[in-house]
């Protein structure tokens, strides 16, 4: 897992080369003064502006500094002079706090989620990308789409086979042809769906609430109710007002499967 800091240690295994131990920078780095490493780092790149090592120590002083945005930028410089995985690493894990902080407390949603896509784009494959996923899912969230939300989480908990899943149920979504119903009220009902359950519909005209209400029945046990308000449908769904006309009185639909935790869908039979 990736950490929230960033420290240098001579002995990490992030690194590739060693800073004599009389380096002041790499005294002070490891010491904690960040502002007096970043004084003598500057100072250093006055005189030699094309050593990546001085790149690469101002990204690890800025980072710690919680100076996301200059530390990307002096660790792409880095990058440029010295091309390699630890260099992108951190490029990555500074974009990832930066758009930590862009979500949270900032609110800004759409600069969190291209500096997480940045990050995404560069960390090499070797590292563990979970945290990105899912900061990434928690953005999209945010931002009201559940469906790219929900494959990011997957993505993140590695619930390929889950991931698989759910493609499916997006993909037959937007390209079914079937009347599709969502079933509502089933916690109220104590009612656990399973995919081929076949369940009855009947119109309940008088219904105190909506005389449109049809209701659904599991071997004669009521189970819910067609979705019939805006709380409780998706595109692509119908409602109990849309079906109520043209359903016979022992009309059936099939439980197909349950989406985003949430929609019980079915298909009229």
């Amino acid at each position: 897992m990736k950490k929230d800091y960033l420290v240098y240690s001579k002995d990490s295994a992030q690194t590739s080369f060693k800073i004599p131990e009389t380096s002041k920078v790499d005294n002070l780095v490891n010491e904690g003064k960040f502002d007096e490493a970043l004084t003598l780092i500057n100072k250093l790149i006055e005189k030699d502006s094309n050593d990546y090592e001085n790149w690469y120590y101002k990204g690890i002083i800025l980072d710690n500094l919680a100076e996301y945005e200059k530390a990307v930028e002096s660790f792409k410089k880095a990058l440029v002079l010295n091309d390699g995985d630890e260099i992108k690493t951190f490029i990555a894990n500074s974009l990832y706090k930066w758009a930590k902080i862009a979500f949270f407390p900032d609110l800004e949603y759409q600069k969190a989620l291209a500096l997480i896509d940045e990050a995404l784009e560069i960390i090499p494959k070797s590292e563990d990308s979970s945290e990105f996923y899912f900061l990434k899912g928690e953005i999209l969230e945010a931002l009201k789409e559940p469906v790219e939300a929900r494959k990011n989480y997957l993505i993140a908990y590695g619930e390929f086979d889950k991931l698989r899943e759910f493609e499916a149920q997006v993909d037959y979504l937007n390209n079914n042809e079937d009347v599709l119903i969502n079933i509502t009220g089933s916690y109220f009902y104590n009612f656990t769906p399973s995919a081929g359950q076949i369940v009855d519909l009947v119109k309940e005209s008088e219904n105190e609430y909506d005389s449109d209400a049809i209701a659904i029945y599991l071997d004669n046990k009521k189970v819910g109710y067609v979705a019939n308000s805006e709380y409780t449908l998706m595109d692509g769904i119908k409602s109990a007002s849309k079906i109520n006309g043209l359903i016979s009185d022992d009309a059936q639909a099939e439980i197909l499967f349950v989406y985003l935790d949430e929609y019980i869908i079915a298909k009229l039979i």
